[in-house]
């Protein structure tokens, strides 16, 4: 029985071992793919226990560059919508401005017809007298 409780550590500590060159990295360049795999099955139980307690740093690394993201993008939308409530802003008010222009012109129009009306009936002796008031002798 004391013969198996220490295999069972020696083959534990091996797998320790084996976990921790793995989670330094030390089996990433290993061109046997059957080895590397063999390495790799023996190594995950120390991974996974190793997870479960302290948590995987590329997991965390990742999750806090996709908060980092996930802030930037919110910052950028909002600045969006701000810039694009300021041009439909400009847009309203070019529109309003527009309005004012056309109401203007339709004004100008029908004073313009009603200079041509009154131009029009003049006789010959009423323009001859707007033009001496106007231009003088």
């Amino acid at each position: 029985m004391k013969n198996w409780i220490i295999a069972a550590l020696v083959v534990i500590g091996i797998l320790i071992i084996i976990g921790v060159a793995y989670d330094y990295g030390l089996f990433d360049n290993i061109s046997w793919e059957g080895g590397a795999i063999m390495l790799a099955a023996l190594a995950a139980p120390y991974m996974a226990v190793k997870n479960f307690l302290f948590g995987n740093k590329h997991l965390k690394e990742f999750k806090e560059k996709y908060e980092n993201i996930r802030t930037q993008e919110i910052t950028h939308r909002s600045n969006l919508d701000e810039s694009i409530k300021a041009k439909e802003k400009r847009i309203s008010d070019l529109d309003k401005e527009i309005q004012l222009l056309d109401a203007k012109m339709d004004v100008l129009e029908l004073k313009k017809k009603n200079v041509e009306k009154t131009v029009k009936d003049l006789s010959i002796e009423d323009t001859k007298k707007e033009a001496l008031n106007l231009f003088g002798d």
